[in-house]
């Protein structure tokens, strides 16, 4: 099942009580369906750099539409493929990987 990652990071010019709103908002925030959240991390992180960070599991990338219609008005949202470690390479690269070679 393919894993996603987002970047959260607060918009420009976003201040200390509009943060203070995102993080009571979360109290009530439900997941969408299909998305099996593995971790959500709330990051004490210095301006400019990710104030959450989100993994998942989904079928498709309709969470990660949900995630950015939820949460875009506060939130710069960067959602990306990931993939987990391995310990050996695979025999055949996959397309995605095999286009960045050319």
């Amino acid at each position: 099942m393919p894993l996603y990652v987002a970047y959260f990071t607060f918009k420009p010019g976003t201040n200390v009580l509009r943060g203070l709103e995102a993080f009571e908002r979360r109290k009530t925030f439900q997941h969408p369906r299909g998305a099996n959240v593995l971790a959500e991390l709330w990051v004490n992180a210095p301006k400019g750099l990710p104030q959450v960070v989100l993994a998942w599991e989904a079928e498709d990338e309709g969470p990660g539409d949900y995630y950015e219609a939820a949460w875009g008005d506060i939130f710069d949202i960067t959602i990306a493929q990931a993939t987990r470690p391995v310990t050996e390479l695979p025999a055949e690269l996959p397309e995605s990987l095999q286009q960045r070679l050319q």
